[in-house]
């Protein structure tokens, strides 16, 4: 999979409160308490050149993770199962992983790395399971294979412009069986993205939009809004519904937010099931689902990060318009239709988060793993459920991690600057 330096300019932000729960639980998260020890780690050389890297949890308790120029499976323990040279993505899809190297598309089945097919492909940027197809880019065609055998389905050469030309493309992830979304990044002098819609059954090209969030997702139609840009297509607070067959706009709605006018590109907008948030340089408002038209007002001042989860907002507010520091609240319903704000404690981007499978390349102290939310702080990284509770707290020893979870474990890979080597920790859940 396509691992990439984050946070979402297009992540959603989470929190804490069904109105139930917040009538019955004090409004406070529990004691953190002692940084929890991993229950193993592993070292692996330093990459070769600038891979993306690698960290797949896998069927049966195994990972996969980057060893420098190829990917190491370890089982539960830790243990090596097996190795492959040379690749740099992974996609995990079924009982089967999707390898890319320079010239070749391949399977092999995730337990063991048996061989189940090889497709010859130039320089392949990316692949994307869709249904029962894969969507990658050969050369300079984008190509659609049927995934159990690699058996070439259809090709098309993009009609529209694509902005700077093949092998610059940076990645895709599936919008559905029949959609996928295929982006590239530091378009043109304003160093902002393109991003593409793509049909998982011809690979044609269909249609394009520069610096956009995705906020809902049809089977026919996808909402977008602007995300943060140096020349933004709209107003902070638009949402567009357009059909995913051509691009056409088939409704439109603003969150109108005070001031939304003067962020000049830097704002955002992300949803929860409960509620809309808009953050601009002067502060974050909330509005009801499908009504643009009476912000409230949540906190003054900038939020570099925003993550929704569930019914829940997680906020990193600046403090005193320190870009690396601040404080994490959480907004969430509560008893009698009203909402909560209220501090979980701090943040720190001294420590920085990266995703797997991001559209984004910056980094955030403050992620979505899951049905959790990571946040930064200090050495640690901390897990929060929808209410607010920290499920974990694990103490990481360098300043950039990628992360990733399953249901019993987070792991936590380091991943150093040039020529240093990586090492995964797993802590248990």
């Amino acid at each position: 999979m396509y691992l990439r330096l984050v946070i979402h300019k297009r992540l959603a932000a989470t929190g804490c409160a069904l109105a139930l729960t917040m009538a019955l639980l004090p409004c406070s998260a529990r004691a953190i308490g002692a940084p929890a020890d991993p229950a193993w780690t592993r070292t692996f050389p330093a990459p070769t050149g600038f891979p993306a890297p690698i960290l797949q949890p896998l069927p049966g308790g195994a990972v996969l993770v980057g060893n420098g120029s190829g990917a190491t499976a370890l089982d539960a323990r830790g243990r090596t199962l097996w190795s492959m040279p040379n690749v740099d993505h992974a996609l995990l899809d079924g009982s089967m992983l999707v390898f890319l190297r320079s010239n070749v598309v391949f399977a092999v089945r995730a337990r063991d790395a048996g061989v189940l097919w090889k497709r010859p492909c130039d320089r392949p940027p990316y692949v994307v399971a869709a249904g029962a197809r894969l969507v990658t880019f050969c050369g300079i065609t984008s190509t659609v294979l049927r995934a159990r055998d690699g058996t070439i389905l259809a090709t098309r050469q993009p009609t529209i412009r694509i902005s700077p030309p093949h092998p610059h493309l940076d990645g895709a992830r599936p919008l559905n069986a029949d959609y996928v979304f295929v982006w590239n990044h530091f378009n043109g002098a304003w160093m902002g993205s393109d991003y593409y819609v793509v049909d998982a059954h011809t690979g044609a090209f269909l249609w394009d939009e520069t610096d956009c969030d995705i906020v809902d997702l049809t089977a026919t139609t996808v909402a977008i809004t602007p995300a943060r840009s140096m020349l933004p297509w709209g107003r902070t607070g638009l949402v567009e519904r357009r059909r995913l067959a051509d691009g056409v706009v088939v409704g439109a709605r603003t969150y109108a937010a005070p001031h939304a006018d003067d962020v000049a590109g830097g704002g955002r907008l992300v949803f929860s099931r409960s509620a809309a948030y808009v953050m601009t340089y002067t502060g974050v408002y909330r509005f009801a689902r499908g009504d643009g038209s009476q912000p409230q007002h949540v906190l003054d001042g900038f939020a570099p990060g925003v993550v929704t989860l569930g019914n829940a907002a997680f906020i990193a507010a600046q403090a005193g318009g320190r870009d690396q520091f601040g404080t994490l609240y959480i907004d969430a319903p509560g008893s009698n239709g009203s909402f909560i704000t209220r501090s979980l404690g701090s943040y720190d981007m001294r420590l920085t988060l990266q995703l797997v499978e991001s559209d984004d390349q910056l980094s955030a102290s403050v992620v979505r793993i899951g049905d959790s939310v990571a946040v930064a702080d200090g050495q640690m990284i901390r897990l929060y459920d929808e209410l607010g509770r920290v499920e974990l707290t694990a103490k990481v020893t360098c300043n950039n991690v990628l992360p990733a979870a399953t249901r019993d474990v987070l792991y936590a890979l380091c991943t150093q600057q040039q020529g240093m080597p990586m090492m995964l920790a797993a802590f248990r859940r």
